[in-house]
């Protein structure tokens, strides 16, 4: 009786020394993630203080009021685009194209039944209750 008592502490002493070893290995990421998002800022950081230092000599060279600046280049690019334009030509039809969902939809919402909707559409019976339980969901 003895010995399985024995037994029984050492095996409760290997597991808590499991568990406190888990415990202490499982708090190690958090720091990892913390130490990423630390490289992660500063990189952005510093990618941002070169695009600052790049952006500023560009500074000096645009005029003190960037809208009429601004301005200039928009009426210069119309005037370019204007000069080469011609409509595009219609191309067939403009009336849009109802897919059988659509149509199996509305007739649903008019209150026919799946066996109707499926011979109005000539579609079967499970693509139509597919179809409208699809839609449920969405």
């Amino acid at each position: 009786m003895i010995v399985f008592v024995i037994i029984s502490v050492l095996l409760h002493a290997v597991s808590f020394a499991a568990i406190v070893y888990l415990f202490q290995k499982s708090a190690a990421p958090g720091d990892k993630i913390e130490r990423l998002l630390k490289r992660y800022t500063n990189e952005m950081k510093e990618d941002n203080e070169r695009l600052l230092r790049q952006l500023r000599p560009e500074q000096a060279n645009t005029p003190k009021n960037p809208f009429r600046f601004e301005l200039a280049q928009a009426t210069g690019k119309l005037e370019k685009q204007e000069k080469g334009y011609e409509p595009p030509e219609p191309a067939g039809e403009n009336e849009a194209q109802v897919t059988p969902a659509a149509q199996a939809l509305r007739l649903a919402q008019t209150g026919k039944s799946k066996q109707e909707i499926a011979e109005t559409l000539s579609l079967g019976y499970g693509e139509v209750e597919l179809l409208l339980k699809k839609h449920e969901r969405t």
